[in-house]
């Protein structure tokens, strides 16, 4: 752990010389000795002039490490600047190069291999031969490096693999990063292989200008090469018809405009694609390159059957393109690599000059900007880290919509925290990270950056601010950006400081050397992308003021993002669960010595190591699964990779009690033979991975193989966990543990009560069952999620009572449904109910759909008729069958608002004259009236014993307060058997006669195992709360208001008629309050109120509009008059015939309703074809078609309306929601049938006409949108075979002598239907706009 934090970027060095004084004559020995080194300079301010006393104290302190502990007294004779006139920053190797190739040797004195019998003048001669680029003192000019060329070994390594791969290959690779020096070794196999005709294509046309440098360095007057491009050299059209041989450089954007590649801007480069070249390098492969245009482009250069051209694409980030290569085709080098290279260079050749030695050390910084705006909507929903993208979200008017809270940022990251130690918080570090590049979500919130940073009172004063994207666009840097950054920089960069602003412009391909440092502020979750970015700041530089550029800087924000990434590019296997082998971590270490990782914890910055940095990532992990609730994979371990025979047997059992999530989509059954590998294989896989294709056994591979198919199925398994995973986090947040214990999901099981355990765990789910399957999860994730759930819920003890409830909202959000019986009312819903009921303080907007706005909390106060007695000082709420505590949670904030706001009122204070000011006689005790307010004003009453715990949890935190809790064993069988009985039970329980409201979600149904169907349990709820409270608030499911469901009819109709009783809230699809619930006939919210007369529901409408045109239609039933249900069977007739079916009908043979499925479970006597004369028809459906089948009209018995015209209709369709079905043909597609048809039960018939005009008139009625609307006031389900659901639909004349000409379109008779009915112009825009047309 390190709480000081120092960014060094820039170190400058001076070279000095000393000798020892003899004035004794004791140390003869050193007589005509001058000792030559280095040392390193880091403050800016510093007198740098030759010899100065700056700069001589530098030396000193250097020098005393070497003489001080030998107590050898020495006399500094030079300290000067090492840096050439080039300015670049030189070592006393060096200047010791420069001596020895002048004939001036080192002297032999052991250990001290720096001591040079020579003069100080000879020094200095030394020192600036250096400067001027000389090999010697003796030299007369600078040489001419160019032609001289040193590869360093990795480069001679990569160019000698690649002219061996093209001798076999057409295609080679280079996986080699940023600063490699692609270009000099790419172009030095077109020398070698002496290609005549070389094309480079880079993705944007502003890279050129490297490779024409780099050209000449490589090709000399003597090699006869030429350079063309379309802005420098030759152009291609003369290239193209010279002899000598060329390189032509060329951009993927011109050259996919082409006509001839599918682009749309003419013939302009065919010239380029009619030359047969020799040699293509792709550089920057990773970028477009895989587009149909850029393949195009490719196919268009690429080998043809005369002639074959050999292809190098370079790369620094090739994730996307790696697939396209055998192993053998890939040359690596990164980071590690390099910075190892640098490392063992200097300890085997320290006195030679180090080709590594520019090339900056990458440190990496990552800030927890969560812990500092923890708002819900400032999380990711794709990866659950920071969200920049909402929190830099821009307005209309070009503003940050959260300004207040980027200024906050700002302030943050510019002040000086000992803690924090953020990049621009102190001067210092300011001076360090002069020029920086920021990497922002958008162009919108670039141009908002500009404007803030401007004004801010650290960066407008110490920053020129350039936004490179201020054009519009996000990528495609041009040499006018680069332009711009470099003119802000100046030449003169000691003296200026300047902050990029950008998107993915020059974040590839394109050098800065000036930049120190990347931050990120964007949500980049590419590997690829997100390193080309960060090593922006690895360009080698360095000044004479400045010095040398030893380290850079990557800063991130969001470190969950971050740090995944890293470890993706350090080749670790860091996911949970994961089995990291010995050598993974080896290489991760290496990785996080050479490019450190400082991450921000509670008391300062800490330094990752390879333990630390995976429990990090357990903990970021961990993150995720709360975030989703526990559904993310990141909770299972690799032991899924491995199952044996009967763990998948286990999992098929599984699978069988508790069904999947939909977050999968499984097999019907897991395959064995799929599953399989021992531990041995699994290691034998990781390894064989790191091999190269063709050196791997065939055992090897075929354990890779294995490995890559069991990770697919390690998905099905995780689906099938799932089901039971989602419902832990919210048992983790009730458990009544010390904060300080771990939750371990070995004993998680053992600590839950069995009542509990049932409730909130899938039917046949025992806790024996849990723990066989535990051993998959990822044991410390488990425990780090169950510490971030309960770490999260205690920190919100300390807030203010009523932002404390909005925090735990948030943290219930992340808590799953699971499935409809065991729904958790969310707490927008709880808003909503209670907000149109009884008033109180909403969280949410009017139309509860969010609770901020701009950044703005949204939360008012929402007055009801009685709402001011509801929230009185002595008012009693009882929260019945919590499960959660939400519900008492939100009338808790309600009265502690109020009575807030009371005490407010009542204390203003009065004003000091004499001292000027308001004086407040005492301070509000909130946490005593929290305290009060639990104990005296809510109470509820709690489905299991652990709910008990979750609701007080929800209300009192980790406090000690006393609260008012009853948990009831059996209480919907108690219910049932005496709702009087039962209401004693729980005033008794409460020492409380009588509340004033009820509110909450009581239980929608139990199992009936006896009728093999679930039962409504609701209705005895409410009517228990009706007895023991006179206003009381539920949500419930909605089928009683249309007389259907599993509720009686008698209560159905006492719901309806009771005046005392209103609907607050009606929707039909349900998915709207509960997501991803489906209950049939939606939802309805109801209030009671004992003392108030709102009339009764009768028929329940929830279209206002809909409503009017019923009363002025007013039908009659006699619609359902003209319904029939199913032909049936004569079973006497066919048991005459074939005795045996009785063995195949339901009811024991008695079955004599033509079901469904009859065709296929009588085929012998229901045919395609009329086989006789006496046969009739019977319409149905078969292999999910509708179809005719042929059957002897003596088996079936007759029917009102066999013998006449008719319209069949099917028997149930849609989902009976109003909304969803008045947009929808409510009936289906109509068929009129002719006489001797009948029709299974699929179907239902209307009508029994002797005309088959009469059928005609009323399918075209059945069609108009006017006859589905009414349909729609009782079709509340998919049923359309009662004559209830018919009875709202009027019926009409069907013959010609009818007030409607049904000759007419279908239009044209909703026309007639409307002026019949007197419908207004609004009424009829509400059909016209809700029912869909049906022609």
């Amino acid at each position: 752990m390190s709480n000081v934090v120092t960014y060094q970027a820039f170190e400058r060095k001076i070279i000095y010389a000393f000798s020892v004084p003899n004035k004794d004559g004791r140390l003869a020995y050193y007589d005509g000795l001058e000792k030559i080194g280095d040392a390193s300079i880091s403050d800016f301010k510093i007198d740098a002039r030759d010899n100065s006393d700056d700069l001589k104290e530098v030396a000193r302190k250097r020098i005393k490490q070497y003489a001080g502990t030998s107590g050898l007294p020495y006399q500094i004779d030079i300290s000067r600047l090492a840096v050439t006139k080039t300015n670049k920053i030189f070592r006393d190797h060096d200047v010791h190069e420069v001596l020895r190739r002048s004939g001036i040797p080192k002297e032999d004195l052991g250990d001290a291999n720096e001591w040079y019998r020579t003069d100080v003048k000879t020094i200095i001669k030394a020192i600036e031969a250096v400067e001027e680029g000389k090999s010697s003192i003796y030299a007369k000019t600078t040489e001419d490096k160019t032609q001289n060329i040193q590869f360093r070994p990795e480069q001679d390594k990569a160019i000698k693999e690649t002219i061996d791969t093209f001798k076999k290959k057409d295609k080679m690779l280079w996986n080699a990063k940023m600063r490699f020096g692609k270009t000099l070794s790419a172009l030095q196999i077109a020398k070698k292989n002496q290609y005549k005709k070389t094309l480079i294509i880079t993705h944007r046309p502003v890279v050129s200008d490297g490779w024409f440098e780099d050209f000449h360095k490589i090709f000399t007057l003597e090699d006869g090469y030429v350079f063309g491009s379309k802005i420098k050299g030759e152009k291609i059209k003369y290239l193209a018809n010279q002899e000598k041989p060329f390189v032509y450089f060329a951009s993927m954007q011109d050259l996919r405009g082409s006509e001839q590649v599918g682009g749309k801007h003419g013939d302009k480069n065919n010239e380029i694609f009619a030359i047969k070249w020799d040699f293509v390098i792709i550089d920057e492969a990773h970028e477009g390159t895989r587009t149909e245009l850029a393949q195009n482009v490719l196919d268009s250069v690429k080998s043809t059957k005369e002639h074959t051209t050999k292809i190098l694409e370079l790369s620094g980030t090739p994730f996307n393109i790696l697939d396209d290569y055998g192993e053998e085709q890939v040359f690596t080098w990164d980071y590690v690599m390099e910075q190892e290279a640098k490392q063992q260079w200097s300890i085997e050749r320290p006195d030679e000059p180090n080709p590594y030695q520019s090339l900056p050390k990458v440190n990496m910084y990552t800030f927890e900007l969560q812990k500092k705006f923890s708002e819900a909507n400032f999380i990711s929903t794709e990866d659950k880290a920071f969200n920049f993208m909402e929190f830099f979200r821009v307005n209309n008017e070009g503003e940050f919509i959260y300004e207040e809270k980027v200024n906050v940022f700002l302030d943050e990251i510019s002040k000086s925290n000992s803690k924090t130690n953020y990049p621009f918080s102190t001067e210092d570090f300011r001076n360090q990270l002069r020029h920086t590049l920021w990497l922002l979500p958008s162009v919108a919130s670039c141009k908002a950056m500009k404007e803030l940073l401007e004004q801010h009172p650290i960066f407008k004063t110490n920053y020129t601010v350039i936004n490179v994207v201020d054009d519009g666009h996000e990528d495609g840097a041009s040499k006018t950006d680069l332009e711009r950054v470099r003119k802000a920089i100046t030449t003169d960069p000691a003296e200026t400081k300047t902050i990029t602003l950008t998107v993915r412009k020059l974040t590839t391909g394109v050098n800065v050397p000036e930049w120190a440092g990347v931050v990120f502020l964007n949500n980049t979750t590419s590997p690829a992308n997100y390193l080309q970015a960060a090593f922006r700041a690895q360009t080698p530089f360095s000044d004479k003021k400045m010095g040398e550029k030893t380290n850079c800087y990557i800063f991130d924000f969001a470190p969950d993002r971050a740090l995944t990434i890293m470890t993706e590019a350090a080749k670790l296997n860091s996911g949970v669960g994961k089995k990291n082998t010995t050598a993974q971590k080896e290489q991760m270490a290496k990785f996080i010595n050479f490019l450190p990782i400082i991450g921000e914890t509670g008391n300062g910055m800490q330094v990752y190591n390879v333990d630390s940095l995976l429990t990090k990532l357990k903990r970021v992990y961990a993150e995720k699964a709360v975030r989703t609730g526990f559904e993310d994979d990141s909770l299972y371990n690799d032991q899924l990779l491995t199952l044996t025979d009967t763990d998948v047997n286990a999992f098929n059992n599984l699978k069988a009690i508790i069904g999947k999530t939909d977050k999968e989509k499984l097999p019907n059954k897991i395959d064995i033979n799929n599953q399989g590998l021992s531990d041995e294989e699994y290691e034998q896989a990781e390894k064989a991975k790191a091999k190269p294709k063709k050196e791997r056994s065939p055992e090897e591979q075929d354990a890779i193989d294995k490995l890559s198919e069991a990770k697919k199925n390690r998905k099905t398994m995780i689906s099938i966990l799932r089901g039971i995973s989602v419902r832990i986090p919210l048992m983790i947040y009730g458990m009544d543990l010390d904060i300080d214990k771990d939750i371990k999901i070995k004993n998680f099981a053992n600590q839950i009560d069995d009542t509990s355990w049932k409730e909130f765990m899938p039917k046949g789910v025992t806790k024996e069952l849990f723990n066989q399957f535990s051993k998959y999860y990822d044991g410390d994730v488990f425990i780090e999620a169950g510490k971030i759930i309960r770490n999260r819920a205690k920190s919100y003890d300390e807030l203010d009572y009523i932002k404390r409830a909005e925090k735990i909202a948030e943290l219930f959000a992340t808590f799953k449904n699971p499935d409809k019986e065991t729904v958790l009312t969310p707490w927008r819903v709880v808003n909503l109910q209670l907000a149109k009921t009884i008033g109180g303080l909403n969280y949410y907007d009017n139309e509860f759909s969010y609770m901020r706005d701009e950044g703005k909390e949204l939360r008012h106060w929402v007055e009801m008729e009685n709402t001011g007695e509801i929230f009185s000082k002595g008012s009693k709420i009882l929260d019945m069958e919590t499960k959660t505590g939400l519900y008492s949670l939100y009338a808790a904030a309600s009265l502690f608002y109020q009575r807030c706001n009371k005490w407010k009122d009542e204390h203003q204070g009065e004003y000091n004259f004499k001292r000027r000011s308001w004086e407040i006689p005492q301070q509000l005790n909130e946490e005593k009236l929290i305290g009060d307010i639990l104990q005296n004003n809510i109470y509820f009453l709690a489905n299991t014993p652990m709910a008990k715990t979750i609701a007080r949890r929800t209300l009192a935190g980790y406090k000690d307060w006393q609260l008012n809790m009853l948990y009831i064993e059996d209480l919907s069988k108690k219910l049932k058997f005496s709702i009087n009985e039962t209401a004693k039970e729980i005033t008794e329980g409460f020492g409380q006669m009588k509340f004033d409201v009820i509110i909450g979600n009581p239980p929608y149904q139990e199992e009936n195992t006896a009728r093999n169907r679930d039962d409504a349990i609701y209705p005895y709820f409410m009517e228990e709360a009706y007895k023991l409270a006179d206003i009381v608030s539920f949500i419930t499911p909605a089928r009683f208001l249309s007389n259907v469901g599993s509720t009686s009819s008698s209560w159905n109709e006492k719901m309806l008629s009771d005046e005392h009783l209103k609907i607050a809230y009606y929707t039909q699809n349900s998915a709207d309050v509960f997501p991803n619930t489906d209950i049939k006939s939606g939802v309805v919210v109801t209030y009671y109120d004992k003392n108030q007369n709102f009339g009764a529901i009768g028929t329940f409408i929830s279209f206002v509009e809909l409503n009017s045109i019923l009363h002025k239609v007013n039908p009659s039933c006699e619609f359902g008059n003209i319904m029939y249900v199913q032909n049936k069977f004569n079973l006497d007739e066919l048991y005459k015939d074939f005795p045996l079916f009785k063995d195949r009908l339901g009811s024991n043979g008695k079955e004599r309703r033509l079901v469904s499925s009859i065709f296929d479970t009588l085929p012998e006597v229901f045919f395609d074809e009329k086989q006789s004369e006496g046969q009739i028809q019977i319409y149905g459906r078969q292999n999910n078609e509708r179809v005719f089948k042929w059957v002897d009209g003596k088996y079936i018995e007759k029917h009102k309306n066999i013998d006449k015209y008719k319209v069949f209709v099917p028997a149930a369709n849609g989902s009976g929601a109003i909304g969803e079905v008045l947009s929808t043909p409510l009936i289906g597609e109509p068929l009129i049938g002719e006489p001797l048809i009948g029709h299974t039960q699929t179907f239902i018939s209307l009508g029994s006409f002797d005309t088959k005009n009469e059928a005609t008139a009323l399918y075209k009625y059945l069609k108009t949108k006017f006859a589905r609307a009414m349909l729609g006031i009782k079709k509340t389900t998919q049923n359309n075979k009662t004559a209830e659901t018919w009875s709202k639909v009027p019926i009409q004349d069907f013959t010609a002598n009818s007030d409607i000409e049904w000759s007419k379109s279908i239009p044209e008779i909703d026309k007639q239907l409307y002026k019949k009915y007197g419908l207004d112009v609004k009424e009829i825009a509400f059909i016209e706009e809700k029912v869909r047309a049906m022609e």
